[in-house]
């Protein structure tokens, strides 16, 4: 596996406190009015919050490349999506979610000179998508078999008792040389994966299966039978995301 060292800044000692779960948000600084002024500065203190050093214990960051098939990325390119600390919008910015890394990179500006950043983990910083209504938290969640794991869930659907999200997980190979002249060299490459969880009110977050039978038996007894019902109805295929959706919808409507 190439490897990639890139030095990195740290931003401020006061990003690292803002690491903390339930830290309070500072006060917004003033921001200049004019959209086409240098954001550097405009940059505030506030804006600081939303970022973490990033480094192992040699003071670098170190990020894998050169993979031949497939992207670390959810996108390769960066879009364009808001960050909310709390109920407070810190304003419009670009972002790639990589999945290998567990990061979402932030550029305030869409020009390639600019380095992007990493957003701070934190369950109080969300990240909304200004396409779609993606939303990206970094939460606590129990996958199928396994015990408490922390990462990015997008969230998909939020109804009056129910929500849907959605974890993206990537995996490395490494590139195989041929063992024989019969046999082709297996390429370096990232696959994706994905799983969905499902919370009722604030409870634990948990995944939940796409087969339909087992997807069923996760629920308490007058939600299944609803759904039942609803499945029978409706023919739905829960490993098509969109039928996933308006399943959870109508659990949620039919569970008030």
């Amino acid at each position: 596996m190439k490897k990639l060292i890139l030095p990195f800044v740290l931003l401020s000692s006061y990003l690292l406190c803002s690491q903390q779960v339930g830290t309070a948000a500072p006060q917004m600084g003033a921001v200049e009015n004019n959209p086409y002024a240098n954001f550097h500065q405009r940059w505030t203190p506030s804006m600081q919050k939303l970022f973490q050093l990033v480094k192992d214990d040699d003071g670098k960051v170190t990020h894998f490349v050169g993979a031949e098939v497939g992207t670390p990325y959810e996108n390769d390119t960066f879009e364009i999506g808001h960050v909310w600390y709390k109920n407070e919008d810190l304003g419009e910015f670009y972002y790639r979610y990589n999945i290998f890394s567990n990061e979402i990179e932030l550029k305030k500006t869409h020009l390639t000179e600019e380095k992007h950043q990493a957003l701070i983990r934190d369950p109080n910083v969300v990240l909304t998508a200004s396409i779609g209504e993606k939303a990206y938290h970094y939460l606590s969640f129990t996958a199928d078999k396994e015990d408490n794991k922390e990462g990015y869930l997008i969230k998909l659907y939020q109804g009056s008792e129910f929500k849907l999200f959605k974890h993206l997980e990537s995996k490395y190979t490494e590139a195989k040389p041929a063992a024989n002249s019969m046999v082709n060299p297996t390429p370096s490459k990232f696959t994706t994966f994905n799983s969905y969880f499902l919370q009722q009110n604030d409870g634990q977050i948990k995944e939940i299966s796409l087969k339909r039978n087992k997807f069923l038996k996760q629920l308490d007894s007058p939600a299944a039978e609803k759904m039942k019902i609803y499945f029978k109805e409706e023919k739905t295929d829960l490993s098509e995301e969109r039928q996933l959706i308006s399943a959870i919808a109508h659990l949620d409507k039919a569970n008030l």
